[in-house]
């Protein structure tokens, strides 16, 4: 069993559901026409720079799971991730302390602070699924992962229409991918890690 695997998976997992309800109440206090704002936008925030390091732990066990001829797309992945996490964990430290202290908390478009922070969940995080779902071949649950995996890395990608041309309501596509989509494909990650035999060097495997 990959220990690192299922918790990380299951912990991202937790954390996906909580950050979907708290979203869901901000949504029922300010409406849709108007901003999430504190306390819920400071719990999001929050959940989002505890999320950040989970990813890089699911794909670390990603890529020591993943056989020798899948290495490359693991190390891309794990790549790609660790990129999102360094983006969004900036964005999220600096809004919860610097910006809040300075009387700006809020994260609207058009701003560098909003931009950033699509381009971590969007691009990087999307293009590290994608590679990550190279690695799982083969039917079953790995088909279900590889499947989950491209499904919501292509949502993420397609949310970029929204802050390439302004029209941010096509930004809900990625939502829905890193919203609904990452949070199945973790629990899925969580089962298949804990269901991993050990090699007799001592690796997991679970891309064959």
């Amino acid at each position: 069993m990959n220990r690192l695997g299922v918790w990380s998976a299951s912990a991202l997992f937790i954390v996906g559901v909580v950050y979907a309800g708290v979203v869901a109440l901000g949504i029922h206090a300010s409406g849709f026409s108007a901003p999430i704002v504190d306390p819920v936008l400071a719990v999001m925030e929050a959940l989002t720079l505890l999320s950040a390091p989970l990813l890089v732990l699911v794909m670390i066990a990603v890529h020591r799971s993943a056989s020798s001829a899948d290495k490359p797309y693991a190390l891309a992945a794990l790549a790609f991730v660790v990129i999102a996490s360094g983006l969004t964990s900036a964005v999220h430290f600096v809004g919860l302390t610097a910006l809040r202290q300075s009387g700006s908390g809020e994260i609207v478009w058009p701003s560098p602070q909003y931009a950033i922070e699509l381009l971590a969940w969007d691009v990087f995080l999307g293009l590290s699924l994608l590679f990550g779902a190279l690695t799982f071949r083969g039917g079953g649950l790995r088909r279900a992962i590889r499947i989950s995996s491209i499904a919501t890395g292509t949502l993420c990608l397609l949310g970029t229409l929204g802050p390439a041309t302004g029209e941010m309501r096509l930004q809900f596509i990625a939502v829905v991918g890193y919203g609904i989509g990452l949070p199945v494909t973790c629990l899925l990650l969580a089962r298949i890690f804990r269901r991993a035999p050990v090699g007799s060097d001592g690796e997991v495997v679970i891309s064959h």
